[in-house]
């Protein structure tokens, strides 16, 4: 800038002699007209000219602002391919998020979850012994319970050891916060003798279940990656091992899955008594996008390790199936609809066909299987 007007300085004394004489002109003539508006004009085009020049930026300017283009892409909207017209933040391109962070990129958001709550119990060696070397599947059954839920737990730990073989392809960790009664005592002695609780210090409540989702999955991708699926469920649910890996072996897309009992168009419970209620402050559209059940569902690790990137820039929910299909829909997934293989109605046909399956319906069916279990316990000490 200080270029342009030191330069034009030099013009000022020629211009106003060239103007002098061009006063002597007659004004009445044109030419001598267009020629005093010219002297007049030149240099305030000189300095303009001038300081343009001086303000245009280097080529190594010009390199570094490309380099900081490059070190913080911008994240459009991917909601183009959202057929559902729901917004819920954040709205940006999530499959440009996963690129950047396999590459290594720094994210250009403050992630809208916090998780600051630490690991009371922490099985990280549960995945380190590998399946047999000629079986390509390698299954992680993630069970959420509730503390004091010991009966069903136990339930589920009987009917693994009815299937030795593919126990050799299966690990099975529980997901629980803390209680408010006197039960977290006895988690530690459980986990003393079982060592299959992930326990973290959030209270274990209904409203805090997408908390204790994305609990699950951290651990997973965190200490389980080598396994190749996830089974999701309650701890309410049967399951069946062999049609699971039936299942697996068959399909035609193992590494990229995400299927179970689907729920489309889901209204949301707006309804301050439903346990499903979420405020519209937290969720502010009318239905839910494509969703699966929560009490049982299959997923791939490669669709696993995609949620916990997407968790922290996904604002949660507290109906976690629903909150899932929500991060599903952001990275573009499609749940996969199977009700054939996922029953919430009995277990009439889990040797046969299902996968998983509602196990307890009534305070009758569970109180039968606390006493097969006494039984059983009864029976190794020969009383």
């Amino acid at each position: 800038m200080w270029m342009g007007v030191t330069l034009s300085c030099g013009f000022v004394p020629a211009w106003c002699l060239a103007f002098h004489k061009r006063m002597r002109c007659r004004w009445k003539s044109t030419l001598c007209r267009w020629r005093m508006v010219a002297t007049f004009l030149t240099p305030t085009f000189v300095v303009f000219f001038f300081t343009l020049l001086s303000q245009q930026p280097s080529d190594i300017q010009l390199s570094r602002e490309k380099r900081e283009t490059l070190r913080k892409p911008i994240l459009p909207t991917n909601y183009t391919k959202n057929p559902y017209n729901i917004s819920h933040p954040y709205d940006i391109n999530f499959e440009e998020l996963l690129i950047m962070k396999d590459s290594g990129q720094e994210i250009p958001l403050t992630p809208l979850n916090a998780h600051p709550f630490k690991y009371i119990l922490n099985p990280s060696n549960v995945c380190n012994d590998p399946p047999p070397k000629n079986g390509s599947l390698f299954v992680l059954i993630l069970i959420k319970s509730a503390p004091d839920n010991f009966h069903l737990r136990q339930t589920l730990r009987m009917s693994m050891e009815k299937n030795p073989i593919e126990q050799d392809y299966v690990r099975i960790v529980f997901l629980m916060g803390t209680s408010k009664k006197e039960h977290n005592k006895n988690v530690l002695i459980e986990n003393a003798l079982y060592g299959d609780i992930v326990q973290q210090n959030f209270v274990d409540s209904y409203k805090n279940l997408t908390i204790k989702t994305v609990m699950g999955y951290n651990w997973a991708v965190q200490h389980c990656s080598n396994a190749t699926h996830i089974l999701y469920k309650d701890d309410d649910f049967h399951f069946n091992v062999k049609n699971l890996l039936k299942f697996l072996t068959n399909h035609d897309h193992p590494q990229s899955m995400l299927v179970g009992y689907r729920v489309d168009k889901a209204p949301v419970m707006r309804h301050p008594a439903s346990p499903h209620f979420v405020r519209k402050e937290d969720y502010i559209n009318k239905t839910y996008p494509p969703y699966l059940a929560g009490g049982a569902y299959v997923v791939s690790m490669d669709v696993a390790k995609r949620f916990v990137v997407a968790f922290p820039f996904v604002k949660y929910i507290a109906v976690d199936d629903s909150y899932l299909g929500i991060v599903a829909m952001k990275l573009n997934i499609l749940p996969q609809m199977n009700s054939d293989l996922f029953s919430f109605k009995d277990c009439k046909d889990l040797d046969s066909k299902v996968i998983a399956c509602r196990g307890y319906t009534s305070h009758k069916e569970v109180f039968s299987a606390w006493k097969m279990y006494v039984k059983r316990v009864l029976s190794k000490f020969y009383i």
